[in-house]
Protein backbone atom coordinates (compact mmCIF):
# COMPACT_ATOMS: atom_id res chain seq x y z
CA UNK A 1 0.00 0.00 0.00
CA UNK A 2 1.26 3.45 -0.83
CA UNK A 3 0.62 6.16 1.74
CA UNK A 4 -2.57 8.14 1.42
CA UNK A 5 -4.49 10.71 3.41
CA UNK A 6 -8.15 11.16 4.30
CA UNK A 7 -8.98 7.50 3.76
CA UNK A 8 -7.52 7.34 0.24
CA UNK A 9 -4.41 5.47 -0.82
CA UNK A 10 -3.16 3.21 -3.57
CA UNK A 11 -2.09 -0.40 -3.78
CA UNK A 12 -0.31 -2.32 -6.51
CA UNK A 13 -2.03 -5.12 -8.41
CA UNK A 14 -0.23 -7.82 -10.40
CA UNK A 15 1.53 -6.45 -13.46
CA UNK A 16 2.21 -3.17 -11.69
CA UNK A 17 -1.35 -1.84 -12.09
CA UNK A 18 -2.24 0.67 -9.37
CA UNK A 19 -5.69 0.58 -7.79
CA UNK A 20 -7.03 3.41 -5.66
CA UNK A 21 -7.91 2.31 -2.16
CA UNK A 22 -10.77 4.18 -0.48
CA UNK A 23 -11.54 3.60 3.21
CA UNK A 24 -15.15 4.22 4.23
CA UNK A 25 -15.66 4.15 7.99
CA UNK A 26 -19.20 3.44 9.16
CA UNK A 27 -18.45 5.32 12.40
CA UNK A 28 -18.42 8.56 10.40
CA UNK A 29 -22.13 8.48 9.46
CA UNK A 30 -25.45 6.88 10.36
CA UNK A 31 -27.78 8.06 7.62
CA UNK A 32 -27.69 8.65 3.87
CA UNK A 33 -26.91 12.36 4.12
CA UNK A 34 -23.87 11.51 6.23
CA UNK A 35 -22.94 8.73 3.81
CA UNK A 36 -23.10 11.10 0.82
CA UNK A 37 -20.96 13.65 2.70
CA UNK A 38 -18.40 10.92 3.47
CA UNK A 39 -18.34 9.76 -0.16
CA UNK A 40 -17.96 13.32 -1.35
CA UNK A 41 -15.06 13.89 1.07
CA UNK A 42 -13.31 10.67 0.01
CA UNK A 43 -13.93 10.47 -3.73
CA UNK A 44 -14.12 14.04 -4.95
CA UNK A 45 -11.84 17.01 -4.61
CA UNK A 46 -11.86 20.61 -5.68
CA UNK A 47 -15.42 20.49 -6.99
CA UNK A 48 -17.30 23.76 -6.98
CA UNK A 49 -20.53 21.85 -6.37
CA UNK A 50 -21.87 18.98 -4.26
CA UNK A 51 -22.57 15.57 -5.71
CA UNK A 52 -26.18 14.48 -6.05
CA UNK A 53 -27.80 13.01 -2.97
CA UNK A 54 -29.10 9.86 -4.67
CA UNK A 55 -27.93 6.36 -5.53
CA UNK A 56 -27.45 7.13 -9.23
CA UNK A 57 -25.02 9.93 -8.31
CA UNK A 58 -23.16 7.53 -5.97
CA UNK A 59 -22.79 5.08 -8.85
CA UNK A 60 -21.52 7.87 -11.09
CA UNK A 61 -18.90 8.96 -8.54
CA UNK A 62 -17.63 5.38 -8.34
CA UNK A 63 -16.95 5.51 -12.10
CA UNK A 64 -14.41 8.25 -11.47
CA UNK A 65 -13.48 11.52 -13.06
CA UNK A 66 -14.48 13.64 -10.04
CA UNK A 67 -11.15 14.01 -8.29
CA UNK A 68 -9.36 11.09 -6.67
CA UNK A 69 -9.55 8.60 -9.52
CA UNK A 70 -9.94 8.85 -13.26
CA UNK A 71 -13.00 7.70 -15.18
CA UNK A 72 -12.94 3.89 -15.30
CA UNK A 73 -9.83 3.62 -13.10
CA UNK A 74 -10.02 0.57 -10.80
CA UNK A 75 -10.68 1.25 -7.12
CA UNK A 76 -10.91 -0.84 -3.97
CA UNK A 77 -13.31 0.23 -1.26
CA UNK A 78 -12.56 -0.92 2.27
CA UNK A 79 -15.65 -0.50 4.46
CA UNK A 80 -14.68 -0.36 8.13
CA UNK A 81 -17.33 -0.80 10.83
CA UNK A 82 -19.54 -2.52 8.28
CA UNK A 83 -21.76 -4.13 10.96
CA UNK A 84 -22.75 -0.68 12.20
CA UNK A 85 -23.54 0.48 8.66
CA UNK A 86 -25.49 -2.69 7.97
CA UNK A 87 -27.65 -1.93 11.01
CA UNK A 88 -27.99 1.76 10.05
CA UNK A 89 -28.95 0.87 6.47
CA UNK A 90 -31.43 -1.92 7.11
CA UNK A 91 -35.14 -2.09 6.27
CA UNK A 92 -36.05 1.19 7.98
CA UNK A 93 -33.50 3.01 5.82
CA UNK A 94 -34.69 1.44 2.55
CA UNK A 95 -38.29 2.29 3.49
CA UNK A 96 -37.25 5.94 3.89
CA UNK A 97 -35.41 5.73 0.55
CA UNK A 98 -38.44 4.34 -1.33
CA UNK A 99 -40.78 6.85 0.34
CA UNK A 100 -38.47 9.67 -0.75
CA UNK A 101 -38.39 8.34 -4.33
CA UNK A 102 -42.18 8.19 -4.40
CA UNK A 103 -42.47 11.72 -3.02
CA UNK A 104 -39.89 13.06 -5.54
CA UNK A 105 -40.18 10.78 -8.58
CA UNK A 106 -37.93 11.15 -11.58
CA UNK A 107 -39.88 11.22 -14.88
CA UNK A 108 -38.63 7.70 -15.61
CA UNK A 109 -39.36 6.27 -12.15
CA UNK A 110 -41.35 3.03 -12.30
CA UNK A 111 -43.83 3.94 -9.55
CA UNK A 112 -45.42 0.47 -9.43
CA UNK A 113 -42.00 -1.16 -9.00
CA UNK A 114 -40.98 1.24 -6.21
CA UNK A 115 -44.32 0.74 -4.43
CA UNK A 116 -43.84 -3.03 -4.65
CA UNK A 117 -40.31 -2.78 -3.22
CA UNK A 118 -41.61 -0.48 -0.46
CA UNK A 119 -44.28 -3.02 0.50
CA UNK A 120 -41.67 -5.79 0.59
CA UNK A 121 -39.40 -3.71 2.82
CA UNK A 122 -42.28 -2.91 5.18
CA UNK A 123 -42.84 -6.66 5.45
CA UNK A 124 -39.14 -7.27 6.18
CA UNK A 125 -38.40 -9.06 2.93
CA UNK A 126 -36.22 -8.18 -0.02
CA UNK A 127 -33.14 -6.03 -0.06
CA UNK A 128 -32.04 -3.58 2.58
CA UNK A 129 -30.41 -0.27 1.78
CA UNK A 130 -27.04 -1.86 2.62
CA UNK A 131 -27.74 -4.59 0.06
CA UNK A 132 -28.37 -1.88 -2.54
CA UNK A 133 -25.15 -0.03 -1.66
CA UNK A 134 -23.08 -3.22 -1.86
CA UNK A 135 -24.66 -4.06 -5.22
CA UNK A 136 -23.82 -0.60 -6.56
CA UNK A 137 -20.21 -0.94 -5.42
CA UNK A 138 -19.65 -4.49 -6.66
CA UNK A 139 -21.53 -4.45 -9.96
CA UNK A 140 -19.01 -3.46 -12.58
CA UNK A 141 -19.72 -1.95 -15.97
CA UNK A 142 -17.08 -3.09 -18.45
CA UNK A 143 -14.92 -0.10 -19.31
CA UNK A 144 -16.78 2.23 -16.94
CA UNK A 145 -16.62 1.09 -13.34
CA UNK A 146 -14.17 -1.33 -11.75
CA UNK A 147 -14.68 -1.56 -7.99
CA UNK A 148 -13.70 -4.12 -5.38
CA UNK A 149 -15.15 -4.19 -1.88
CA UNK A 150 -13.46 -5.39 1.30
CA UNK A 151 -15.61 -5.54 4.43
CA UNK A 152 -14.13 -4.96 7.86
CA UNK A 153 -16.19 -5.15 11.07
Amino acid sequence: MLAGRNGVGKFILGGGQVRQEIIIDGKNFDDMEGFYCEIEKLLTKDLGWKIGRNLDAFNDVLRGGFGVHEYGEPIKIIWKNFKKSKKDFGYEAIIRQYEYILAHPHPFTDIDYVQSKLLDAKNGVGETLMDVLVEIITSNDPGHKNCMLEILD
